[in-house]
């Protein structure tokens, strides 16, 4: 009776693995490839200050709607704007500083 249940599960795992082998096969395809990453120039301008900046970012080829901004304070009188795109869940940090120096994060 054991050895049947050994043989049960033993045909059972390899008919799994072949069926994964099989799902693997098309991962190669151009239809299951992710889009490739693109550049994405932010109109960056800190609530307190009338400058504003262009800031390049790279973001994934699935974002396709236009991101979200929330803004918050920092250390050292830094501003933080988070860009987030909803349709992805990606987001980026954009660190003003008192001079005005944008630097991007994430």
């Amino acid at each position: 009776m054991l050895r049947i249940r050994t043989v049960v599960a033993i045909a059972a795992i390899t008919l799994g693995t072949l069926a994964g082998m099989a799902n693997t096969s098309h991962a190669n395809d151009a239809c299951c490839c992710p889009p490739a990453p693109i550049q994405v120039t932010l109109c960056v301008q800190a609530p307190c200050s009338p400058c504003a900046q262009s800031v390049t970012v790279c973001i994934p080829g699935c974002c396709t709607e236009a991101p979200t901004v929330c803004w918050r304070s920092g250390l050292f009188g830094r501003q933080i704007a988070t860009y987030t795109w909803p349709c992805c869940g990606h987001s980026v940090k954009v660190i003003v500083n008192r001079r005005g120096d944008a630097k991007v994060r994430g």
